[in-house]
């Protein structure tokens, strides 16, 4: 099968449209990687182990009330989609609504992520601190 022809089991059961799953998983990797490029652009000198390293409080993960509305809303659609067949909802316009508008939220809470790397990345310098250094003594 093609890479695209492989689905995420609820998806691929029938059960939760793929777009929802899309922007579900999309907006996750995103957040992931937005972190990922703060711990590296802060950290003072690389390494793999210290990108990683959750421990040493680089970066404080402070939710907002988007994320967390966002967070039930996903919840109740898994809920909502697995119990479609039992509560006979497959064809619900109230659930067809109900994930449109976690959809709608998920895109809304990654677009308030996004403008907060951006304030965040605006006070880090330029280039992360080991590149600096690194400069400096060559």
């Amino acid at each position: 099968k093609q890479w695209y022809q492989r689905r995420v089991a609820i998806t691929a059961g029938g059960l939760m449209p793929s777009w929802l799953v899309f922007i579900i998983l999309g907006r996750d990797i995103i957040l992931l990687c937005g972190g990922l490029a703060v711990k590296y652009k802060s950290l003072d000198k690389f390494s793999i182990k210290e990108l990683f390293n959750i421990a040493d409080g680089t970066i404080e993960v402070k939710p907002g009330w988007h994320g967390k509305v966002n967070m039930c809303l996903q919840l109740g659609a898994v809920i909502g989609c697995l119990g479609a067949p039992i509560w006979s909802l497959q064809d619900s316009t109230y659930l067809q609504a109900y994930l449109a508008i976690t959809g709608v939220m998920g895109v809304y809470s990654l677009v308030q992520y996004i403008l907060t790397y951006k304030k965040v990345m605006g006070k880090i310098h330029s280039e992360p601190k080991w590149m600096e250094e690194s400069k400096k003594d060559s």
